[in-house]
């Protein structure tokens, strides 16, 4: 009997190991030893990982106000050098939300300069009411299940559609957090196929299309 039907080898292999992650995490909530190294504020970003070849990715940083446009001295501090902002407001005049994109690209050795730096705009934009969510992207497929092995990653939800594999879930860290559903998850990758494709990081979750 065979519980994967005309899956591909890989993809079962894939499954099997989220669903092996998962359990060493239960396994280790209901134990008072931790096989892992407490992963504190590791940088999670995807060029530093050793599991790919790219040597550029494409960043974007989304802010979201609900409660309109924040003052000036919050936006005076964003990077302007290198980077594209790009601002919206609600389509109808009931709303007053204002949202903030900026796009860049980075290469490994700025990726701890700009992750700590996300960790301070956070706090920048809850200061002033927002929330602050970050996306990276390469142009090549990555092994996600191994990537949630290197950052102590909890899979709370994943999914398999059209070879595009996709995890959310939980890192003991100080990454902002939201609800998906019943769970609190701040860390997402996506990822298409193996060296040809493309992967996306985001934290918390994805706002935009993969």
């Amino acid at each position: 009997m065979t519980y994967f039907p005309e899956t591909p080898l890989n993809t079962r292999l894939l499954i099997v190991l989220l669903g092996v992650i998962v359990f060493v995490h239960a396994f280790i909530a209901d134990n008072s030893s931790s096989l892992f190294a407490k992963p504190g504020d590791k940088n999670p970003l995807l060029l530093s990982t050793g599991l790919l070849e790219a040597q550029e990715a494409e960043l974007r940083v989304i802010l979201w106000f609900e409660k309109g446009k924040p003052q000036k001295n919050f936006l005076k501090k964003l990077p302007r050098e290198n980077w594209v902002w790009q601002e919206s407001h609600p389509s109808n005049s009931i709303g007053t939300g204002y949202s903030l994109a900026g796009y860049t690209r980075i290469n490994q050795e700025s990726e701890q300069a700009i992750f700590l730096w996300y960790q301070s705009l956070v706090e920048d934009a809850r200061e002033s009411g927002g929330n602050a969510y970050l996306d990276e992207r390469v142009p090549e497929g990555m092994d996600i299940a191994q990537y949630a092995l290197k950052q102590n990653i909890l899979p709370r939800q994943f999914s398999l559609s059209e070879g595009v594999f996709s995890v959310v879930g939980w890192q003991e860290s100080s990454l902002p957090q939201v609800a998906a559903g019943n769970d609190k998850v701040n860390i997402q990758v996506i990822s298409q196929g193996y060296g040809q494709g493309k992967t996306a990081l985001a934290i918390p979750v994805l706002l935009e299309e993969f």
